[in-house]
Protein backbone atom coordinates (compact mmCIF):
# COMPACT_ATOMS: atom_id res chain seq x y z
CA UNK A 1 0.00 0.00 0.00
CA UNK A 2 1.43 3.29 -1.16
CA UNK A 3 1.44 6.31 1.70
CA UNK A 4 1.49 9.82 0.89
CA UNK A 5 5.00 11.34 1.48
CA UNK A 6 3.32 14.29 3.49
CA UNK A 7 1.62 11.76 5.53
CA UNK A 8 5.12 9.81 6.94
CA UNK A 9 6.30 13.52 7.67
CA UNK A 10 3.17 14.06 9.61
CA UNK A 11 3.74 10.85 11.79
CA UNK A 12 7.58 11.57 12.19
CA UNK A 13 6.48 15.24 13.42
CA UNK A 14 3.94 14.33 15.43
CA UNK A 15 5.51 13.46 18.34
CA UNK A 16 7.56 16.75 18.49
CA UNK A 17 4.34 18.63 17.59
CA UNK A 18 2.17 17.22 20.46
CA UNK A 19 4.67 18.54 22.79
CA UNK A 20 4.31 21.58 21.80
CA UNK A 21 0.65 21.71 21.99
CA UNK A 22 -0.47 20.52 25.17
CA UNK A 23 -2.92 17.94 24.78
CA UNK A 24 -4.46 19.38 21.54
CA UNK A 25 -8.27 18.05 22.26
CA UNK A 26 -9.55 21.47 23.73
CA UNK A 27 -12.76 22.47 22.10
CA UNK A 28 -12.78 25.80 21.12
CA UNK A 29 -15.47 28.79 21.03
CA UNK A 30 -17.65 29.59 18.34
CA UNK A 31 -15.76 31.25 15.48
CA UNK A 32 -17.14 34.20 13.53
CA UNK A 33 -16.10 34.10 9.93
CA UNK A 34 -13.54 36.25 9.60
CA UNK A 35 -14.42 37.37 5.70
CA UNK A 36 -17.89 36.81 4.04
CA UNK A 37 -18.50 33.65 2.37
CA UNK A 38 -21.08 34.28 -0.30
CA UNK A 39 -21.21 31.06 -2.26
CA UNK A 40 -22.01 28.87 0.61
CA UNK A 41 -24.36 26.21 0.17
CA UNK A 42 -21.61 24.44 -2.08
CA UNK A 43 -22.28 21.07 -3.32
CA UNK A 44 -19.18 19.39 -4.12
CA UNK A 45 -18.69 15.74 -5.50
CA UNK A 46 -15.31 13.76 -4.81
CA UNK A 47 -12.60 11.21 -6.17
CA UNK A 48 -14.90 9.17 -3.76
CA UNK A 49 -18.03 9.97 -5.40
CA UNK A 50 -19.51 11.25 -2.16
CA UNK A 51 -21.41 14.29 -3.19
CA UNK A 52 -20.98 16.97 0.11
CA UNK A 53 -22.82 19.57 0.97
CA UNK A 54 -20.53 22.38 2.48
CA UNK A 55 -23.19 24.69 4.55
CA UNK A 56 -21.16 26.77 6.94
CA UNK A 57 -17.27 27.27 7.19
CA UNK A 58 -17.89 28.65 10.71
CA UNK A 59 -15.76 25.46 11.82
CA UNK A 60 -13.22 23.71 9.51
CA UNK A 61 -10.85 20.96 10.58
CA UNK A 62 -7.64 19.98 7.79
CA UNK A 63 -6.77 16.50 7.46
CA UNK A 64 -3.43 17.82 6.63
CA UNK A 65 -1.13 21.12 6.32
CA UNK A 66 -1.20 22.25 2.91
CA UNK A 67 -5.45 22.40 3.19
CA UNK A 68 -4.26 24.45 6.24
CA UNK A 69 -2.20 26.91 5.13
CA UNK A 70 -4.60 27.77 2.25
CA UNK A 71 -6.76 28.53 4.46
CA UNK A 72 -4.92 30.47 6.55
CA UNK A 73 -3.72 32.55 3.59
CA UNK A 74 -7.74 33.12 2.27
CA UNK A 75 -8.00 34.43 5.64
CA UNK A 76 -10.16 32.28 7.08
CA UNK A 77 -7.41 31.12 9.96
CA UNK A 78 -9.76 32.26 12.71
CA UNK A 79 -12.12 29.57 11.31
CA UNK A 80 -9.78 26.62 11.86
CA UNK A 81 -10.43 24.40 15.14
CA UNK A 82 -8.94 21.68 14.36
CA UNK A 83 -5.78 20.70 12.32
CA UNK A 84 -3.41 17.89 11.35
CA UNK A 85 -0.23 16.87 12.66
CA UNK A 86 1.58 17.90 9.58
CA UNK A 87 -0.26 21.45 9.71
CA UNK A 88 3.51 23.90 10.82
CA UNK A 89 2.83 26.79 8.89
CA UNK A 90 2.84 29.77 9.98
CA UNK A 91 4.55 27.61 13.00
CA UNK A 92 3.37 30.08 16.36
CA UNK A 93 -0.34 29.51 14.72
CA UNK A 94 -0.76 26.17 14.10
CA UNK A 95 1.29 25.11 16.89
CA UNK A 96 -2.02 26.74 18.96
CA UNK A 97 -4.78 25.14 17.07
CA UNK A 98 -6.19 21.65 18.62
CA UNK A 99 -4.47 18.39 16.69
CA UNK A 100 -7.26 15.72 15.34
CA UNK A 101 -4.53 13.17 14.42
CA UNK A 102 -1.99 12.25 11.74
CA UNK A 103 -3.88 12.27 7.74
CA UNK A 104 -3.20 8.63 7.17
CA UNK A 105 -3.96 7.26 11.00
CA UNK A 106 -7.07 9.16 11.74
CA UNK A 107 -9.54 8.98 15.19
CA UNK A 108 -13.33 10.00 14.55
CA UNK A 109 -13.48 11.46 17.97
CA UNK A 110 -10.46 14.00 18.61
CA UNK A 111 -12.34 15.52 14.99
CA UNK A 112 -16.38 15.29 16.30
CA UNK A 113 -15.27 16.74 19.64
CA UNK A 114 -14.56 19.84 17.73
CA UNK A 115 -17.72 20.48 16.69
CA UNK A 116 -17.19 21.42 13.01
CA UNK A 117 -18.85 21.92 10.23
CA UNK A 118 -16.78 21.01 7.52
CA UNK A 119 -13.78 18.22 7.17
CA UNK A 120 -11.06 19.10 4.42
CA UNK A 121 -8.92 16.35 3.56
CA UNK A 122 -8.02 14.29 0.26
CA UNK A 123 -7.71 10.62 -1.07
CA UNK A 124 -4.76 9.95 1.23
CA UNK A 125 -6.90 10.79 4.41
CA UNK A 126 -7.42 6.75 6.65
CA UNK A 127 -8.38 4.72 7.27
CA UNK A 128 -12.21 5.11 5.22
CA UNK A 129 -14.13 3.72 8.61
CA UNK A 130 -12.67 7.04 10.42
CA UNK A 131 -14.35 9.41 7.27
CA UNK A 132 -17.74 7.66 7.35
CA UNK A 133 -18.35 7.61 11.00
CA UNK A 134 -17.51 11.23 10.92
CA UNK A 135 -19.99 11.79 7.89
CA UNK A 136 -22.54 9.44 9.84
CA UNK A 137 -22.23 11.73 12.78
CA UNK A 138 -23.89 14.31 10.16
CA UNK A 139 -20.44 16.37 9.22
CA UNK A 140 -19.60 17.16 5.90
CA UNK A 141 -16.60 15.98 4.74
CA UNK A 142 -15.23 16.66 1.40
CA UNK A 143 -12.22 14.51 -0.33
CA UNK A 144 -10.29 16.34 -2.23
CA UNK A 145 -8.06 14.86 -5.07
CA UNK A 146 -4.22 14.52 -5.08
CA UNK A 147 -2.73 16.80 -7.23
CA UNK A 148 0.20 16.78 -8.94
CA UNK A 149 2.91 19.15 -11.24
CA UNK A 150 3.42 23.21 -11.73
CA UNK A 151 -0.21 24.04 -11.77
CA UNK A 152 -1.21 22.18 -8.13
CA UNK A 153 -0.85 24.95 -5.82
CA UNK A 154 -3.36 27.50 -7.64
CA UNK A 155 -5.70 24.52 -8.77
CA UNK A 156 -5.93 23.44 -4.76
CA UNK A 157 -6.42 26.89 -4.04
CA UNK A 158 -9.03 27.75 -6.30
CA UNK A 159 -10.61 24.04 -4.86
CA UNK A 160 -10.89 24.82 -1.65
CA UNK A 161 -11.88 28.99 -1.87
CA UNK A 162 -14.59 26.87 -3.76
CA UNK A 163 -15.44 24.38 -0.56
CA UNK A 164 -15.14 27.75 1.36
CA UNK A 165 -17.97 30.09 -0.46
CA UNK A 166 -14.74 32.86 -1.43
CA UNK A 167 -14.06 32.07 -5.02
CA UNK A 168 -13.11 35.90 -5.44
CA UNK A 169 -10.73 35.51 -2.96
CA UNK A 170 -9.72 32.25 -3.86
CA UNK A 171 -9.00 33.20 -8.02
CA UNK A 172 -6.65 36.43 -5.87
CA UNK A 173 -4.62 34.42 -4.06
CA UNK A 174 -4.41 31.11 -6.55
CA UNK A 175 -3.31 33.65 -9.59
CA UNK A 176 -0.92 35.33 -7.34
CA UNK A 177 0.72 32.06 -6.38
CA UNK A 178 0.27 30.86 -9.95
CA UNK A 179 2.66 34.14 -11.20
CA UNK A 180 5.05 33.29 -8.72
CA UNK A 181 5.49 29.71 -9.88
CA UNK A 182 5.57 31.14 -12.96
CA UNK A 183 8.05 33.46 -12.42
CA UNK A 184 10.62 30.87 -11.06
CA UNK A 185 10.12 28.47 -13.95
CA UNK A 186 10.77 31.31 -16.65
CA UNK A 187 14.09 31.01 -15.46
CA UNK A 188 14.71 27.31 -16.70
CA UNK A 189 14.81 28.17 -20.27
CA UNK A 190 18.26 30.32 -19.84
CA UNK A 191 19.91 27.48 -17.93
CA UNK A 192 22.74 25.80 -19.72
CA UNK A 193 22.42 22.46 -17.50
CA UNK A 194 19.73 19.59 -17.41
CA UNK A 195 21.03 17.72 -14.64
CA UNK A 196 19.60 14.42 -13.03
CA UNK A 197 18.02 14.46 -9.74
CA UNK A 198 16.83 12.61 -7.25
CA UNK A 199 14.61 13.30 -4.34
CA UNK A 200 15.70 11.30 -1.16
CA UNK A 201 13.09 11.70 1.86
CA UNK A 202 14.64 9.84 5.11
CA UNK A 203 11.27 8.91 6.91
CA UNK A 204 13.28 6.77 10.24
CA UNK A 205 16.81 6.05 11.67
CA UNK A 206 15.99 3.01 10.06
CA UNK A 207 14.15 3.85 6.98
CA UNK A 208 15.54 6.18 3.76
CA UNK A 209 12.84 6.53 0.85
CA UNK A 210 13.68 7.24 -3.17
CA UNK A 211 10.59 8.92 -4.60
CA UNK A 212 9.27 8.89 -8.04
CA UNK A 213 6.47 8.88 -9.99
CA UNK A 214 2.72 8.95 -7.92
CA UNK A 215 4.04 11.96 -5.20
CA UNK A 216 3.98 15.41 -5.02
CA UNK A 217 7.18 15.88 -7.17
CA UNK A 218 5.77 13.99 -10.07
CA UNK A 219 6.39 16.83 -12.95
CA UNK A 220 8.44 18.98 -11.26
CA UNK A 221 11.84 18.24 -11.67
CA UNK A 222 11.02 18.53 -14.72
CA UNK A 223 9.40 21.85 -14.55
CA UNK A 224 12.83 23.05 -13.19
CA UNK A 225 14.96 21.60 -15.92
CA UNK A 226 16.03 18.42 -14.36
CA UNK A 227 15.77 14.78 -15.28
CA UNK A 228 13.69 12.87 -12.50
CA UNK A 229 16.07 9.70 -11.98
CA UNK A 230 12.85 8.57 -9.90
CA UNK A 231 10.64 7.34 -12.12
CA UNK A 232 13.33 7.05 -14.97
CA UNK A 233 13.95 3.97 -12.60
CA UNK A 234 10.36 2.69 -12.66
CA UNK A 235 9.91 4.21 -9.20
CA UNK A 236 6.56 4.23 -8.78
CA UNK A 237 5.57 6.34 -5.26
CA UNK A 238 8.30 6.23 -3.35
CA UNK A 239 10.85 2.82 -2.25
CA UNK A 240 13.59 1.82 0.22
CA UNK A 241 16.54 3.20 -0.76
CA UNK A 242 19.02 0.84 -1.60
CA UNK A 243 23.12 1.39 -2.30
CA UNK A 244 22.11 -0.20 -5.93
CA UNK A 245 19.47 1.61 -7.00
CA UNK A 246 20.88 5.28 -5.98
CA UNK A 247 23.98 4.30 -7.85
CA UNK A 248 22.16 3.08 -11.26
CA UNK A 249 20.09 6.08 -11.10
CA UNK A 250 23.64 8.57 -10.90
CA UNK A 251 21.95 11.57 -9.70
CA UNK A 252 23.87 15.11 -10.27
CA UNK A 253 22.05 16.51 -7.32
CA UNK A 254 20.04 15.83 -4.68
CA UNK A 255 17.38 17.19 -2.94
CA UNK A 256 16.20 16.17 1.03
CA UNK A 257 14.15 17.31 3.45
CA UNK A 258 15.29 19.08 6.27
CA UNK A 259 13.92 17.38 9.56
CA UNK A 260 15.27 14.05 8.86
CA UNK A 261 18.75 15.54 7.32
CA UNK A 262 19.18 16.90 10.35
CA UNK A 263 18.30 13.99 12.81
CA UNK A 264 20.79 11.69 10.79
CA UNK A 265 23.30 14.28 11.88
CA UNK A 266 23.76 16.82 8.77
CA UNK A 267 26.06 16.09 5.91
CA UNK A 268 28.42 13.40 7.58
CA UNK A 269 25.05 11.09 8.62
CA UNK A 270 23.66 11.73 5.03
CA UNK A 271 26.60 10.86 3.15
CA UNK A 272 26.46 7.14 5.21
CA UNK A 273 23.29 6.42 3.99
CA UNK A 274 23.21 3.36 1.47
CA UNK A 275 25.09 4.34 -1.75
CA UNK A 276 25.04 8.49 -1.18
CA UNK A 277 28.89 9.07 -1.00
CA UNK A 278 29.40 7.43 -4.49
CA UNK A 279 27.00 9.21 -6.61
CA UNK A 280 27.94 12.18 -8.65
CA UNK A 281 25.75 14.85 -6.49
CA UNK A 282 27.98 13.68 -2.98
CA UNK A 283 31.10 14.42 -5.34
CA UNK A 284 29.96 17.66 -6.37
CA UNK A 285 28.55 19.13 -3.43
CA UNK A 286 25.22 19.19 -4.93
CA UNK A 287 23.05 18.20 -1.83
CA UNK A 288 20.34 20.61 -1.45
CA UNK A 289 18.50 20.50 2.17
CA UNK A 290 14.94 22.59 2.24
CA UNK A 291 12.12 23.28 4.97
CA UNK A 292 9.64 19.93 5.18
CA UNK A 293 6.18 21.53 4.64
CA UNK A 294 7.94 24.12 1.92
CA UNK A 295 9.04 21.29 -0.22
CA UNK A 296 6.20 18.23 0.53
CA UNK A 297 2.75 20.10 0.49
CA UNK A 298 2.74 22.16 -3.19
CA UNK A 299 0.75 25.28 -0.88
CA UNK A 300 1.21 28.67 -1.32
CA UNK A 301 4.83 28.60 -1.06
CA UNK A 302 5.62 26.89 -3.80
CA UNK A 303 6.89 29.79 -6.25
CA UNK A 304 9.25 30.52 -3.41
CA UNK A 305 10.20 26.82 -3.23
CA UNK A 306 10.41 26.48 -7.12
CA UNK A 307 12.79 29.69 -6.92
CA UNK A 308 15.23 28.41 -4.46
CA UNK A 309 15.34 24.43 -6.51
CA UNK A 310 15.90 26.51 -10.10
CA UNK A 311 18.38 28.44 -8.49
CA UNK A 312 20.27 25.35 -6.91
CA UNK A 313 19.80 22.94 -9.74
CA UNK A 314 21.51 25.60 -12.10
CA UNK A 315 24.39 27.94 -10.75
CA UNK A 316 24.95 29.02 -14.31
CA UNK A 317 21.55 30.84 -13.36
CA UNK A 318 23.03 32.77 -10.49
CA UNK A 319 23.03 36.53 -10.23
Amino acid sequence: MRIAVRAVLALIAAVAISACSGDGQATTGPVTAAIPTPGLPYVYIGPDGVTTTVESAARIVTLSGDFSEIIWELGLGDNLVGVDLSSDFPAAEMRAKPKVGVEFRLFAEPILDLDPTLVIGDIDARPPEVIEQVRDAGVPVVILPRLVGAGAPAEKIRLVAELLGIVDAGEKLASSVQEEVDAALARVDRAESVPRAAVVYIATQDQTLLLGSGTVFEGLLEAVGAIDVGPAAGVDGFVPLTAEAIAAAAPDVIITARRGFDDRGGIEGFLELPGIAQTPAAGSGSIFVYDDSLLLSLGPRSGALLGLIVTDLHPDLAP
